[in-house]
Parts: structure tokens; sequence; C-alpha cells
């Protein structure tokens, strides 16, 4: 039990000591939860109360108080009877509310009801709520990050007198030789293109969150259908049945996993459904019996094709289950004149209680000592999670607070150097919708590249593909799994994307999300494994080969009130062939 606790911990780079594991073991017995959601609930306190604090035998008293009172309040909602009976839809009633949407259709949409929404709401025309800038209209003066904001006592002189910076912490490959991280050719520079559907209908106004019901389900069908189509190739078979058709003999069905709502619980074997598609089985669900099966994993939105029988015509007992197949690498012609030299950080480059951007400083200090060809920096910028921004504490709007920050990142960086910047939702002064749009800078320098989240690069035939929206924790809550002992969690939840083609393949999405169906169906799609993939996370930080596909999950440049980590990479190549060593570096 305490293995598995230390694993779970070790996810997301928490190393507890023995009397703490124990205490945890004791609290499992307890409440009888599993280490999984005891983890879970852990990283949500500590980050929401305790600054991201280490666990110790002191907060755990805490923490107990808060574990109980959540437990008690999901208790007690599970108990209470529903006031009617949930409504049920076919499609015939789903055509009927997609006929009288259209009625709706100049009214805008309705307000978001999470407590995030509502913040984000109330700046989205840049403008923080705080009594002090009641009277904001004067201009401010262009100057760097460490002057606009004042000290907060404590954290960042934590930061600034850390002993780890430079300290590298994974490898790729794990033996690999030392790397010379200067640049070798002072005159070649990279080719940087954007890989897929030109990004011109996010960088013009549309009403994005906008979309029809019928225009979703016909999404998500199209979904289906088209990963369904690898899988009959996979499967050798013509045609899938119906899911609820009456069968004792074993069959193939198509559809994706969902939770049934009823069970008023996440997703797990109990409430596991399997919903068909329109025209294989008439948009209906089935649960799923998967006692037979030695290992599985499943997460709400997952197109997949289950093998069984369905004796009763109620219940399908599964034997089999079928993903859709990983798609190559892209062969593409590789024209690389000299080693690639890659610098890769997300956000946020604060510390989470100021907006000093000491970390930022400390990046760029590092980008102009080894001069990469490339560097890529993805977002939150200005983080709608950072308590100053949460108390509206700035002396100027959003837009201003970034403007200055991107003016900081031209001044400082070499021109030398090519610089994507990748926005995040978290960017409060941005649209807090998925796929996000550009930045819409003005008098941007000739070396800087705005591009939208998710997007694939090309850089000289080699593909990069990455994503600030942190998919990997968000699936990690979602998925329920039977795998052997010791199994790559991570790797597994990698190669989710990858089967599903898509960025973001969870469905329902994450509360904190908002998903726009149909520009996700243009810009989230990840129809081939590309050279390199970045999905930066809160998990622990890990450099993988999935499928041939070099993964990085960089962490984050900053974590709480602590220094963060950051990637840098070498590729070299030419014709068809790639060759990436990275490394993974405290900041």
């Amino acid at each position: 039990m305490e293995e598995h606790l230390l694993n779970e911990f070790e996810e997301f780079g928490l190393n507890p000591n023995k009397k703490v594991l124990e205490k945890c073991a004791e609290l499992l017995k307890k409440y009888g939860i599993t280490p999984d959601t005891l983890v879970n609930h852990w990283i949500g306190y500590a980050a929401t109360k305790l600054n991201d604090e280490a666990p110790s035998m002191e907060n755990m008293i805490s923490f107990e108080k808060d574990l109980s009172k959540e437990l008690s309040a999901k208790a007690k909602i599970k108990t209470e009877p529903l006031s009617e009976s949930p409504v049920m839809h076919n499609i015939t009633t789903i055509t009927q509310i997609a006929e009288d949407d259209e009625l709706l259709v100049g009214y805008g949409t309705p307000a978001r009801k999470s407590s995030v929404g509502a913040k984000r709401t109330s700046g989205l025309e840049g403008t923080p709520q705080n009594k002090r800038l009641a009277g904001l209209g004067q201009t401010y003066p262009v100057h760097s990050p460490s002057a606009f904001s004042p000290t907060t006592p404590g954290t960042c002189s934590k930061f600034s007198t850390r002993n780890n910076a430079g300290e590298v912490v994974v490898k790729y490959p794990a033996d690999d030789t030392s790397i010379n991280w200067t640049r070798s050719d002072e005159k070649w520079g990279p080719t940087i293109q954007l890989h897929g559907i030109a990004e011109t209908k996010l960088t013009t106004k549309y009403n994005y969150m906008f979309n029809r019901l019928k225009d979703k389900f016909d999404i998500l069908e199209e979904q289906i259908n088209d990963l369904g189509d690898r899988m009959k190739e996979k499967l050798a078979i013509e045609e899938f049945e119906p899911n609820n058709k009456l069968k004792s003999e074993t069959f193939h069905t198509i559809g994706r996993i969902c939770c049934d709502a009823t069970s008023g619980s996440r997703l797990n074997t109990s409430s596991l459904l399997l919903e068909g598609t329109r025209n294989t089985s008439s948009g209906q669900s089935v649960p799923l019996d998967v006692s037979q099966l030695k290992e599985f994993s499943f997460f709400p939105g997952q197109v997949v094709a289950v093998g069984g029988s369905n004796p009763t015509g109620k219940k399908m007992v599964v034997t089999s289950v079928t993903t859709p197949p990983i798609n190559p690498v892209f062969k593409t012609d590789v024209s690389l004149e000299a080693p690639l030299n890659v610098i890769v950080a997300c956000g946020p480059f604060t510390l989470s209680d100021d907006l000093e951007f000491a970390p930022l400083l400390e990046l760029i200090q590092q980008i102009n000592t080894m001069l990469p060809h490339l560097v890529i920096i993805m977002g939150p910028f200005l983080d709608m999670k950072n308590k100053k921004v949460e108390n509206g504490d700035l002396d100027c709007t959003y837009h201003e607070h970034f403007d200055i920050v991107m003016k900081e990142l031209q001044s400082k960086i070499s021109n030398s150097v090519q610089v994507c910047i990748i926005p995040s939702w978290r960017d409060v002064h941005h649209r807090v919708v998925y796929p996000t749009p550009p930045f819409q800078q003005e008098n941007k320098a000739a070396n800087f590249h705005m591009f939208s989240d998710p997007c694939i690069l090309n850089v000289n035939g080699v593909f990069i593909a990455l994503t600030s929206t942190d998919i990997l924790f968000q699936l990690s809550k979602e998925e329920i799994s039977v795998a052997p002992h010791g199994s790559d969690r991570l790797g597994r939840l990698v190669s989710h994307l990858l089967s599903q083609q898509s960025f973001y393949p969870l469905n329902p999405a994450s509360e904190e999300m908002s998903i726009d169906l149909e520009q996700a169906e243009d810009y989230c799609k990840l129809g081939f494994a590309p050279h390199l993939l970045f999905v930066p996370s809160d998990l622990r930080h890990f450099i993988k080969n999935v499928s041939g596909c070099v993964v990085v999950n960089t962490e984050r440049a900053v974590k709480g009130v602590s220094g963060g980590t950051y990637s840098r990479l070498q590729i070299t190549g030419h014709d068809s062939t790639v060759h990436i060593r990275a490394e993974i570096v405290r900041l």
C-alpha cells in the first residue's frame, strides 16, 4: 500500500517520508478510498491552500479535515434523491432541440456558472477589478518586470537563493554523452512553418462556444466513424454490429466511452457505458461488463471497438477492446544544415504570489548564453491562477501588463534566435477558449512568431507538435485502468492522444475548460505521430519514446513559489531520418 502511494506521489515529483506514507495509508483505510484519489486530492489541496508545499506530518492534520469534509459532501449528494427523472434524448428530440436552437442564434451564449469563468468574464476587456485603478487612464512607461510589482517577502528571495539551478534531471537517451549546447553555425537558421490548416479563422472575430447541439452531435459522430474505419481494417471486418443486439455469440461494435449520469459518480467499472453511433446503434448506449478483461484503460470520450456478447440485450459482456491504431511518424525530407538546438519552456513565469517575472528573466539569460536556433515559450504569461491576478492587485490593465512582458522578451532575446510564442487558456488577458487563438501583437519583432494552442510546426522537415494545456493531468483524473504492476502510466496517457488522433480527446472536457468543438475539429487533430510532442504538465517531468514519437513533459518554469524546469534539445537529421537528444534542466 505504501509503495503504491509513493508511486502516485512520485508522478507529481513528490517524495514524502515514511511517517507521511504511513499516515496516508491510515487515511485510505479510514475513508475507503484509493491511493490515486488521495494523492489527487492532496495535489488540489496543496495548490489552493499550501502554496504547493510538500506533504508533511504538520500539514497532514489540516489535510485530513479537508478530505473528510469533501468526502462527506459527496456522500450527501449521492444519498439525496433526484427531484425528477433524468431526461433521455433520442435522434428525434435532438433534431427538435437543434431546430429550436436556431431561434436563439442571435442571442449569444449563456453565462458560465463556474467561478473561474466569472473571474475571467470580469476581466475580458483587460481591466482588473481593483478600486485603486478606478481612474486608470494614463499610459505606463516600458520598464522591466521586476520594477512593476512589489516584492512579496520571502518568496522572491527563496527563488533567488535556490541552489539547484542548472541541474539536469532527465537525459534522453539516458546514457547519452555530454552535449555542446552552444550554437555551432552562426549563419544557418531554421525555417518555421505552420503545418495543417492556416489559423485565419482563429485570428478573425468569431462567436466561439456558439455551437448548435445538432452540429456538436454531427462532429462527435464523424469522429467515431473516421476512427472506426481504421479499426475495421485492424480487426479485418466489414461492418460493426449494433451494441444492443441480442446475441450470445461474440461480435464487434463501436462507440464512445461515457459515464452513466445516474450513478452520481466519476467513471468506474459500474458506470461504464458505450454510446453507439447513429448509423450502427441508433445512438443508444449500453452498459459494459469488463470483469473478464485482464487489463484495460478507459476515459470519457474515448472511441473504442469492443468485442463480446450481449445475451440479454441490456448489457454487453466484453472480452476484447480495440483502440484506433497509431499512425506512423510522418515521413518527410529533413533538411538540417547543422544540429538544430531548441529550448522549450512553459509558464507560468512568475511565482504564485507575485508578478516580478524573475524566472522569466532567468530563462532569457539562459537563452542568450546558449543562443539556440529556436525557442518555444508557452503560456500562461499572465496566469489567471496567480494570487495577485485573482485579487485584482495590478497597477495596469491585463493587456498593458502582457505588452510589457512581450516587449521585454523582444528587446532582451538576441535577434539571431527564432522565438515561437504559444498562448494558454489560462492567460487572463486572452480568450478563454480551446483551441486558443494566437496572440495579436503589434510591432512584432521579425524573429518572433505567434501560433495557436495547440499547433504543429514544420521546422525544416522536423514536425513538432505542442500544446500548453495540461491534458495529461486531466486525463489522469478521469481514466480508469487495470494494468500490470509497474506499467508505464504516463506513457499510456500519451498513447491515448496518439491513438485518438487528438490533442484533447477528453469528452466531456474538464470543468475548467471551454472547448469549441467546431474549431477543435479543425485545429486539435493529431492525425499522425510527429517527431516531437510537447505536453507540459503538472505531472512529473519525463522524456519518452512512444510509438516512434519523442514525447517531452517539461513541467513548468515555476512550481508554486520555487523554480521549475525547462527542456533543451539537439536535433540532427538527413532525408527522412531524425535523431533527437534532450535534457530537462532546473531553472
